[in-house]
């Protein structure tokens, strides 16, 4: 069976009926309207999950090359490349050249 999936960010109000729904604890049920799209909900919540335990597997094997590094710039890099560019306030731009610890 196929189906057409589509990324959606499960807030954790939703998670909290999906864990309930599909718990076994039936005296704690949601209301019956939050059965709407249960199966697309479930499906991206397990693809989540999937995602975050592929992002955890290469956050370790970061950890543990960063472990033995001596030189702080391959392990400044190494981290870099393994977290991504770290979130600007508000989102706004920040140039490479206005950083006041960066050493040209």
């Amino acid at each position: 069976m196929d189906m057409q999936v589509v990324e959606l960010d499960l807030s954790p109000r939703r998670l909290d009926e999906l864990i309930r729904w599909h718990g076994t604890d039936e005296t704690n049920l949601p209301p019956a309207h939050t059965l709407q799209n249960l199966a697309r909900d479930t499906v991206a919540a397990l693809q989540e999950l999937r995602h975050c335990r592929e992002r955890i597997d290469d956050l370790r094997a970061a950890l543990g090359e960063v472990f033995w590094m001596e030189d702080p710039r391959q392990l400044h890099a190494r981290v870099l490349s393994a977290l991504g560019a770290p979130p600007t306030p508000l989102g706004l731009s920040v140039s490479p050249s206005a950083d006041p610890h960066r050493a040209d």
